[in-house]
């Protein structure tokens, strides 16, 4: 055999020296690789969130919704901007009167983006708040920070107990909320703009939508109990438009937030109840003002006194409960409409992601967890209540079947009688003024939606005639009496079945649902509230469509001031 030799010590050592030769050589070359593709990156980064920035505003200018940045105006970053890429983490940029960036000094990954003239350019200045690798640490603002600064001191004491003359506050079930008027306490949520009301006995933050969402009876009119086989708004809140809110809900807290205690009291805000009685709490995600909450808050002095007419769950008696009009809250019969405005109560670090006045042009954006991209189809990204514009008009979404998704345009088309009598068809009254292709003013000509790709015909079914008292889920559920048409009405006890917070003229317009007599119908008053009255009288005209599942979406936030756009 030969023998086989291996390295000696020497040749060891000698190439242990010349690849830390070559370390000490390459390393410095390899980081300064790395560093040029982060910086690069950044640099991209920074010219896809200042085109987003240039979209939104285009978009903006050409709804007419453009109205909060002057030319030369230098503005702080908002990153509820959607975009591909790492967003800044601070910064400002400049931008013209047509809301075009000209300007900007951004931090991206500890960048210093510089934006002049067009062109990008990055540097590894220390002024972005970290040295090269160094972690950057955002604290998120969340709407516990927000609701303390309504109800609390600096010290985190609610206001009434901290100073017993104070007005702004009150206390109820163990929690301090808002008093009085409040401008500032504005917040989007899952499609629907909500108030701040305060924060629960345990932390989490009550909120209470803007506008009531529908109008419905309080129960059948021989029991008094809210939750019952009797109570049709706890159904409805629960069973439906909890359903219909975004499949995200991690943050709505399930607890016993809600009384139903009954009175028979003449209340005022001196008297009302700061207690629930034990057994009468009411465990659920969602409920509505209780009547005592209402009272304490101020009576018609209180911003949850919105001039419209809407049900409390405070029962009266076996045939009566209390309800807020327009100056106080009386008492009713429970067979009868008014308006529900629903209560959530969510997490204390739910995350605030833009807004910093609170009010209603600056609002608070809560963070809804969205698993979706903001551009992909309709039926993928929206949910109910959320803005759609389609063809330059704006549309609310009510709800998603399995033919596609339903929208409620938001505003009026002219006034009509409903028809000579009660039937809802396409060749007379409503069904021709909504449906006429050859009648310049008809819905389908003023929304531009002659022969449109975007609507799908569908049946629209009147079901039988609604009386009182009625559930929804009666009507919802109906498949008889239907007319094939492209645009359509709103059903009574439906999302949206109510007025809108953005339209400014709260005319009283017709629904598709039938009454019980031949020559009438039902309407939403001017109070949100579902009424019903003769066929021969003229009530406005919100048109309903339904537009194909696949529709795409190709920009906007679905907010009131910024629309989906499809």
């Amino acid at each position: 055999m030969k023998n086989k030799k291996g390295f000696t010590l020497i040749e060891l050592l000698a190439v242990i020296v010349i690849l830390a030769i070559i370390a000490l050589i390459a390393t410095p070359i390899i980081l300064n690789m790395i560093n040029d593709a982060r910086k690069s990156a950044a640099v991209d980064s920074a010219y896809g969130y200042i085109e987003a920035i240039d979209y939104n505003n285009s978009i903006a200018q050409l709804n007419n919704k453009y109205n909060k940045i002057a030319s030369g105006d230098v503005i702080t970053i908002n990153n509820d901007v959607k975009v591909k890429g790492t967003k800044p983490t601070s910064g400002t940029i400049e931008v013209d009167a047509s809301g075009r960036v000209i300007e900007a000094d951004l931090c991206i990954d500890g960048f210093n983006i510089v934006y002049q003239n067009e062109k990008a350019k990055a540097t590894d200045s220390d002024k972005c708040g970290k040295k090269q690798n160094e972690e950057i640490v955002v604290k998120e603002t969340t709407i516990s920070d927000k609701a303390k600064t309504l109800v609390y001191t600096e010290d985190g004491k609610c206001k009434i107990d901290a100073d017993s003359t104070d007005k702004s506050t009150y206390k109820y079930m163990g929690g301090c909320y808002i008093k009085g008027t409040s401008t500032n306490n504005y917040i989007w949520y899952n499609g629907f703009m909500w108030r701040i009301m305060g924060i629960n006995e345990d932390g989490t933050v009550r909120l209470i939508t803007d506008k009531s969402v529908t109008s419905i009876p309080f129960g059948s009119g021989t029991g008094k109990e809210y939750i019952s086989d009797e109570g049709y708004i706890h159904d409805w809140l629960n069973d439906y438009f909890y359903a219909n809110l975004n499949d995200t809900k991690e943050i709505i807290s399930n607890g016993k937030y809600f009384c139903s205690d009954a009175t028979m009291n003449s209340l005022n805000s001196t008297t009302a109840r700061q207690t629930c009685t034990s057994g009468k709490e009411v465990e659920a995600y969602i409920g509505i003002l209780s009547n005592d909450e209402y009272l304490l808050s101020d009576n018609s002095s209180t911003y949850l006194n919105n001039g419209e007419a809407i049900w409390t769950m405070t029962p009266a008696n076996s045939t009566y409960a209390w309800y807020i009009s327009s100056t106080k809250s009386e008492m009713v019969y429970t067979s009868t409409t008014y308006g529900i405005r629903p209560i959530i109560n969510v997490k204390e670090n739910s995350v605030i992601t833009s807004g910093e006045k609170g009010d209603s042009t600056d609002y608070y954006v809560l963070k809804e967890n969205k698993t979706k991209d903001i551009t992909g189809t309709l039926n993928s990204i929206a949910t109910s209540g959320e803005y759609v514009n389609l063809k330059g008009k704006t549309y609310r979404v009510v709800s998603e079947d399995n033919n596609g998704v339903k929208l409620i345009y938001d505003g009026y088309i002219g006034k009509t009688i409903y028809g000579e009598d009660n039937t809802f068809t396409t060749i007379s009254g409503i069904g021709l003024k909504l449906n006429s292709e050859t009648d310049s003013t008809s819905a389908i000509s003023i929304l531009g939606l002659v022969g449109s790709e975007d609507i799908v015909e569908t049946t629209w079914y009147q079901g039988d005639a609604v009386t009182l008292p009625f559930k929804y889920n009666d009507i919802l559920s109906s498949n008889t009496n239907g007319t094939k048409a492209k645009v359509g009405l709103i059903k009574v006890g439906e999302i949206l079945a109510a007025q809108s917070s953005t339209i400014d003229t709260n005319e009283m317009y017709w629904t598709l649902n039938k009454y019980s007599y031949f020559n009438s119908a039902w309407y939403i008053n001017s109070l949100g509230n579902a009424k019903n009255n003769s066929v021969s009288m003229e009530y406005a005209i919100r048109p309903v469509i339904l537009v194909k599942k696949d529709i795409a979406v190709t920009g906007g936030t679905g907010t009131w001031d910024n629309p989906y756009q499809i």
